[in-house]
């Protein structure tokens, strides 16, 4: 095969990897693909060139010179790819000054010598030198250590380029046997193919890298959704004033558990009721009636255990599922809820207010008897509370005939 036929098969390779990259481009935002594709469209106008170049007439040196210059600018622009993929760093001013070097390199390079092998071979030092760089700028910043697909397939590829064009300094350098041995022509015709194989196993590898970066984002996205989810979820399950569970939680609890396991699960239900709420707000205002209502509440969860479940089941009224604990276990805390209040009610409210609250305690064997259990508690709340009113009655009725 003569080796231009070679080289026109790499300048197809290459222009495919080149229109795959730009292809990507259109639904990828991401800086380091933008220096691959430059750095892709710079190696195919490159390599175009040089096939035009080895069979025009009389301006070989201008399309060598565009040749030279195509492979620095893709060298340059890989280098810059690498380096923001690890760092995050831009191309800088330092970047102007080597593409200024490599104008002038590009420029003078035709001119010293007629023979292009010999130019191949300072190229071929340059190249080897270009990715090389490319391989300690990707693995900077800690890059090696995801040990991602992509990454050791791209860190494989620039090595090995590295490793062919320097390859390529005794191959060329004996071509005419000065060192003592020539390696066969037949090898040399070949040369463009192995080139092609790694560069496109290069290109790989960039699409690779940047797959995994947009199924990172992906899995970022799909976690701040899951996360805002669960905290719209937490939200529709939560009274905004006094955090505890509200209807909706326990309904869905109630439907979570329907079938499962936990329906058979026992203990006992309270209803508690605040105790003339409505005078509280008309003379003190709805302000404090809001801190009495959340004073209960946490009163409440003073008494509780963490595993127990408080909700607002109305304006003014609380439930408390409490889990595998005995009815009069659970009696003997609601008890005590008043004299936390009345101790307490003061300084959680900031305001003189005496808060009280009634309650009914009932106990269910499963889950599907809770219905029944929490209009038993409301029972006995409502009942406790009469007898309240009536004792209280009873000791102004007193009082009044006390005085007269």
């Amino acid at each position: 095969m003569d080796s231009s036929v070679g080289l026109a098969i790499q300048c197809v390779g290459i222009l495919l990897v080149t229109l795959l990259s730009l292809f990507m481009r259109g639904s990828i935002r991401n800086p380091s693909l933008k220096y691959w594709t430059a750095a892709w469209c710079c190696l195919s106008i490159s390599l175009t060139s040089l096939f035009i170049g080895f069979h025009a007439g009389g301006n070989q040196k201008l399309f060598y010179s565009a040749y030279f210059l195509g492979e620095y600018a893709f060298g340059l622009w890989f280098i810059a790819g690498c380096r923001f993929h690890a760092t995050g760093r831009r191309v800088g001013r330092v970047y102007l000054y080597l593409g200024a070097g490599a104008v002038a390199v590009a420029a003078t390079l035709p001119h010293l010598s007629a023979d292009f092998n010999d130019l191949f071979l300072v190229q071929s030092s340059l190249l080897a030198g270009l990715f090389a760089v490319s391989l300690v700028s990707l693995l900077k910043g800690g890059a090696w250590r995801d040990r991602s697909p992509g990454i050791r397939v791209m860190a494989a590829a620039l090595f090995l380029l590295t490793v062919d064009f320097l390859h390529y300094i005794p191959v060329f350098g004996t071509r005419k046997g000065a060192w003592g041995f020539k390696v066969p022509l037949s090898y040399l015709q070949y040369t463009s193919i192995f080139d092609l194989l790694l560069e496109i196993l290069l290109g790989f590898g960039t699409v690779m890298v940047l797959m995994e970066g947009v199924r990172r984002e992906m899995e970022a996205a799909n976690k701040n959704l899951v996360k805002a989810h669960d905290k719209l979820e937490l939200m529709a399950q939560m009274d905004p004033l006094t955090e505890a569970l509200n209807r909706h939680a326990f309904h869905s609890l109630l439907s979570r558990n329907e079938s499962g396991a936990e329906a058979d699960c026992s203990g006992c239900v309270a209803v508690i009721d605040i105790d003339n709420l409505k005078p509280i707000n008309d003379t003190l205002g709805h302000h404090v009636g809001d801190k009495a209502i959340r004073a209960v509440a946490r009163a409440v969860r003073s008494l509780i255990r963490a595993d127990d479940m408080l909700f607002r089941w109305g304006g003014d009224e609380f439930m408390v599922l409490m889990f595998k604990l005995p009815d009069a276990e659970a009696s003997r805390r609601m008890q005590t809820l008043n004299d936390i209040l009345r101790e307490n009610a003061a300084q959680w409210t900031s305001a003189p207010v005496k808060i009280s609250v009634s309650f009914g305690v009932a106990g269910f064997a499963s889950l599907t008897q809770l219905g029944q259990a929490i209009e038993d508690a409301d029972k006995a709340m409502y009942d406790r509370r009469q007898q309240g009113r009536r004792a209280q009655e009873l000791r102004n009725s007193e009082w009044m005939i006390t005085r007269g």
